[in-house]
């Protein structure tokens, strides 16, 4: 008997299986969270690790936390959005938030490439290079993450994708990333069937930070049922748009290697 749901997909006889790797509880829901919806819904296995709790993260108006509660606030809000968007499991590492920098060489990437041995992923998503506002935590997971998979590829690791968040490139100038890959997708994946499950994260995430309820009113405002996306490896043939994960387009560039791998 066939029990594979209509549209879902599989790699070899199983689930695909996607590991996200962040700085803070809200980063998934500012970045992919509508594609994860998307391939959840689909039978992808995801799972994700946060370095921090966000305790350095500014509430909202008349918001009087201390900041351990703000991180366990921050961490309940974080596991109410994972499940709405279909994580199958969390790793909160408990670092301090605006720290990741001055964590001992290769420390972080150790534990990135652990998560990567442990679960085997077939996509991983993360930060670019400019880590879309160049927060320093965001700029730490990029490099330790890429890092990562490199030391999992050349290790004999099975293959996998590596996708950076990327922003569109009217707010890539706001940000100043433009000449870099955040700025700059090559991946554009349509997600109208999932945008209110990204919104619905960002509520989660609204109801005691900021900047989660300022970027959760803008899209309420202009939706976004497009999610853009870079990916880093394999390499993407210049002009060549994807429009998906782990679909016939990785056969575009089988066989070639970026030179920083």
């Amino acid at each position: 008997m066939n029990n594979t749901r209509p549209g879902s997909l599989t790699i070899g006889g199983l689930a695909p299986r996607i590991l996200t790797v962040y700085a803070h509880p809200d980063d998934e829901s500012f970045g992919p969270a509508a594609v994860l919806a998307k391939y959840a819904r689909r039978g992808a296995v995801i799972h994700g690790v946060f370095a921090t709790l966000g305790e350095r993260g500014e509430p909202l108006d008349g918001l009087d936390f201390t900041s351990e509660q703000l991180a366990q606030v921050r961490e309940s809000d974080l596991r109410d959005a994972a499940a709405a968007i279909g994580y199958a499991g969390l790793e909160v590492l408990g670092y301090a938030d605006g720290a990741l920098a001055d964590l001992t060489d290769g420390q972080l990437e150790a534990l990135v490439l652990a998560a990567i041995q442990r679960y085997m992923p077939d996509v991983v998503i993360t930060f670019g290079p400019g880590g879309i506002t160049r927060h320093p935590d965001h700029l730490a997971i990029s490099q330790a993450t890429t890092a990562a998979v490199e030391h999992a590829l050349r290790s004999g690791a099975p293959p996998m994708e590596l996708y950076y968040d990327a922003v569109r490139p009217q707010r890539a100038e706001a940000f100043g990333i433009a000449d870099l890959p955040d700025g700059q997708p090559n991946t554009w994946i349509d997600v109208s069937d999932t945008v209110d499950i990204k919104l619905e994260a960002l509520r989660c995430h609204a109801r005691h930070i900021k900047d989660a309820q300022q970027r959760l009113e803008q899209l309420e405002r202009e939706p976004e049922t497009v999610a853009t996306l870079y990916r880093a490896w394999p390499e993407v043939a210049p002009g060549l748009r994807l429009t998906g994960l782990l679909t016939e387009d990785r056969d575009e560039t089988k066989g070639r290697r970026p030179t920083s791998f």
